[in-house]
């Protein structure tokens, strides 16, 4: 305990000096200027352009306001697990992991602000202890991005990114909630944006004694028991800043401080080794963008301090430390509204101290990259080229994209002023506007090994080679607009061939050791469809997600982990103050090992939320009750690892 307050401490003094520096670099400057002259320059489609301009062709999932707000409180892997055909691999209390397309969870880059999140020690990062309320965009691209975002982006990517106050003035929000098995959270955010500056702090903090219900199916009789020794506690602190320092200069700060402790609690089939973990993590963006006439400049730094520490009755003092600072600059280049060029580089040092490895490593990544997008009348095309060096020069990675309309319908209304019709160049509006799209892309992608693999005392493997492979798709967009309601769809094929795959797998001595193995093949269908509009007072939203994967080790092995069909329906529906939210979400059989023999059952989940808005005088309240798990389904996502039955939470918040 005594360790854990001490890096707390040690944590919120660096939290204290990010402040002051925010203070130095955006208050001052600001405090100098004279000039009330405003220019609104583009911050979140500048920070999101390589997501957006450069990756067409690929499946993109978008997040909405109405579904982020309904997320505020929970964590990162509820959103993704309701709202996109991603698969979601929970350990209980413990790691939760995305799964895309029939890949690990090392492949699936978490770009937070422009920065890659994936910790350098195990390519992993748990989306369990990532707030949905910290972030205003949550965006999902399917598909090989290695050559836009480098190591890691294999089978896709999810963006978090943080937009500037859209309202002036001071805004918060503070709110509570309680549940079963002792859950509590509390959360403050305050808004504020004035002329050139705007920024937020919110501080979130989530608690439970987490003695949830579950079925022992391990045991005679498969009893109903509590989980013992799951308690959490988890805290997030997070700083965005926004400047216009000049007509031309844009600043952006984000500082994200992270403090959690779970026990962890045991398998179905272990005795209980009282097994802790706690974490700590400090990350922190500065980026300066620099407009001109038809170009822009930008220079982005980050650091990213990632801590944590292990101890158990078997496994005593395991501490898993990891710094990584980021360097980038960029140009871009608009020769015209239909024609965008990028070059720029990356330079990436990590610096591990690990009690697991018996020696320090560090090793730094240089990365140069161009990306260009052009659309004609007939095509959009994109194409992208990256080089990187560690220790040796890494695969070329590039991309190609297209998007071609088969179809578009507009339809156009006069616009009347006084019953009379105004016939300016601008005096229609689209009433409906309806577009047919096939699309494709082709990416060669590449993946490095993770400290683990290379460095862990008696385990690792340094002459482990990179991972690298092939990923293609091909698909068609549907999308309809009108001034009541929309509606978009989309299916797509994918196929992904890898080379060096790195699996961990038993050897000789019984040991398990990462090795490479030859070739790996992941192949399947995607479809999803969000309908949503008004009808009279009524405001409703249906959003549908289904994947199908088959994946193997190219020599007929089974997918470990990954179930073949995965698939969600989220219903919204709106009267008024009033809302009601229903959330379903099906998973079939899971694989634990390759000679099938063991497995999870099949299951499906649904989660309802009822909620409601009054306004007291100037506050807008918002009282809702969540149920989870509604049905009460015994289910393992993995084998032996408990999850709930039911659970019931109330939740309380007020803003102004």
């Amino acid at each position: 305990m005594k360790t854990q307050m001490k890096c707390i401490c040690t944590d919120l003094g660096n939290f204290k000096n990010f402040l002051n520096l925010i203070f130095l670099i955006v208050v001052m400057p600001l405090h100098a200027q004279t000039s009330d002259t405003t220019k609104q320059l583009p911050a979140a489609e500048v920070t999101a352009q390589r997501l957006n301009v450069f990756s067409i062709g690929q499946t993109q999932l978008q997040s909405d306001s109405l579904t982020l707000d309904l997320y505020k409180n929970q964590h990162l892997s509820d959103y993704l697990q309701a709202e996109t055909p991603l698969s979601i691999r929970t350990y209980g209390t413990g790691l939760a992991s995305v799964a895309v397309r029939g890949m690990a969870a090392n492949h699936t880059a978490i770009l937070w602000n422009g920065i890659n999140l994936q910790n350098p020690l195990n390519g992993l990062n748990d989306m369990a202890l990532l707030d949905v309320g910290s972030t205003q965009r949550i965006d999902v691209k399917l598909g090989g991005n290695s050559a836009l975002f480098g190591s890691g982006a294999i089978g896709g990517v999810v963006y978090l990114d943080n937009e500037k106050p859209k309202t002036d003035g001071f805004h918060g929000q503070i709110g509570y909630g309680l549940g079963s098995y002792g859950f509590r959270n509390e959360q403050a955010q305050l808004d504020f944006k004035k002329k050139k500056i705007g920024g937020s702090l919110r501080i979130a903090h989530q608690a439970a004694k987490n003695d949830f219900l579950f079925r022992n199916t391990a045991e005679i009789g498969q009893p109903l028991q509590n989980a013992t020794h799951a308690a959490y506690n988890l805290l997030n602190i997070n700083v965005h800043v926004f400047a216009e320092l000049t007509q031309k200069d844009f600043l952006k700060v984000n500082f994200w401080q992270s403090n959690n402790q779970r026990d962890i609690t045991p398998t179905m089939t272990a005795r209980p080794d009282n097994a802790v973990y706690s974490d700590s993590a400090s990350r922190g963006v500065v980026e300066w963008t620099h407009f001109l006439q038809k170009s822009y400049f930008k220079v982005r730094g980050a650091f990213v301090f990632d801590k944590n520490f292990y101890n158990s009755d078997v496994v005593q003092n395991s501490q898993n430390n990891i710094r990584s600072y980021v360097g980038e600059a960029e140009w871009n280049v608009n020769f015209s509204q239909k024609h965008t060029l990028r070059a720029g580089f990356n330079t990436t040092a990590d610096l591990s101290d690990n009690t697991n490895y018996g020696d320090n490593h560090q090793r730094t990544r240089l990365a140069l990259f161009v990306n260009d997008a052009l659309t004609t009348k007939f095509i959009t095309l994109t194409a992208n080229i990256r080089q990187e060096y560690l220790n040796k020069l890494q695969p070329t990675t590039f991309s190609f994209g297209f998007e071609k309309k088969l179809f578009e319908s507009v339809n156009t209304q006069q616009l009347t002023v006084n019953n009379e019709q105004v016939t300016t160049p601008n005096s229609s509006f689209i009433i409906h506007h309806s577009s047919l799209i096939l699309r494709g892309s082709l990416s060669r992608n590449f993946n490095v090994p993770t400290f683990n693999d290379l460095y862990w005392a008696g385990l690792g493997n340094p002459n482990l080679e990179t991972e690298q492979g092939w990923s293609k798709e091909v698909g068609i967009s549907y999308k309809s607009h009108s001034t009541r309601r929309s509606f978009q769809a989309h299916l797509t094929a994918f196929d992904i061939e890898m080379s060096n795959r790195i699996v961990w797998q038993p050897q000789t001595d019984g040991r398990w050791r990462p090795t490479n193995i030859n070739r790996f093949l992941s192949r399947g269908i995607e479809t999803g469809a969000r309908f949503q509009g008004t009808i009279q007072m009524f405001g409703y939203k249906i959003n549908a997600q289904y994947q199908y994967v088959h994946a193997t080790d190219g020599n007929g092995g089974v997918q470990l982990f990954v179930p073949a069909h995965n698939g969600s329906v989220s219903a919204w529906l709106t009267y008024k103050n009033g809302y009601f939210a229903w959330t379903q979400t099906a998973s079939s059989k899971r694989f634990g090992t390759t000679d099938k023999t063991t497995w999870t059952n099949p299951f499906t989940l649904a989660d309802a939320t009822l909620g409601f808005t009054p306004s007291v005088k100037k506050l807008k309240t918002d009282i809702r009750l969540q149920m989870t798990n509604v049905f009460n389904t015994d289910y393992q996502v993995i084998r032996f690892y408990p999850n709930p039955k039911r659970m019931v939470r109330l939740a309380l918040s007020l803003g102004f």
